[in-house]
């Protein structure tokens, strides 16, 4: 899978001291070629579904778990988009995500948001590439989490986009 972004705003890194997290990640379309993406209206940000790799997990298991309870559908891989690295430096904390595009495979029924998703407002939006870009363009986070995840989404869509023309 082809490097997209690495994300470090510290040219002095020492990977070793850093927590690390896997994750996987996936543009879902629909049959309306819209994207799933969540409002994390608590937060006033925008996200791609995705989330961690669970011990003893491969990374499609993982994506497709997570796509389950966060759109609420079963997914249909259609191939790699690439690998984002972040470094959260303030906090030695390096996650890598592994990006893929995949389309709805059957009915959706309504997320399975946990607790903390629910307390943070989570809803479930489609839009066209066009328009997700532009939400995930019109965000200014100030909160140092929400930052590295909008740039990271932004990456995968821009990414895709790029990769279609």
């Amino acid at each position: 899978m082809k490097l997209i972004k690495e994300i470090c705003h510290d040219s002095h890194i020492k990977c070793e001291q850093y927590v690390l997290r896997k994750a996987s990640r996936a543009l879902v379309f629909n049959d309306k070629n819209e994207i799933a993406i969540l409002n994390v209206r608590k937060h006033n940000y925008y996200k791609i579904p995705g989330g961690g790799i669970e011990q003893g997990e491969n990374v499609a298991a993982a994506l497709a778990r997570e796509v389950k309870e966060e759109v609420g559908t079963d997914i249909e891989i259609l191939g790699e988009l690439g690998v984002i690295i972040e470094y959260y430096n303030s906090v030695e904390f390096m996650q890598i995500s592994y990006c893929f595009v995949a389309k709805v495979k059957g009915e959706i029924k309504p997320p399975k948001f946990d607790a903390a998703e629910i307390a943070d407002g989570f809803a479930l939006e489609w839009h066209s590439l066009d328009k997700a870009i532009a939400l995930f363009r019109s965000l200014t986070p100030t909160d140092y989490r929400i930052m590295y995840r909008t740039e990271r989404d932004l990456a995968f869509l821009k990414e895709y986009k790029k990769e279609r023309i």
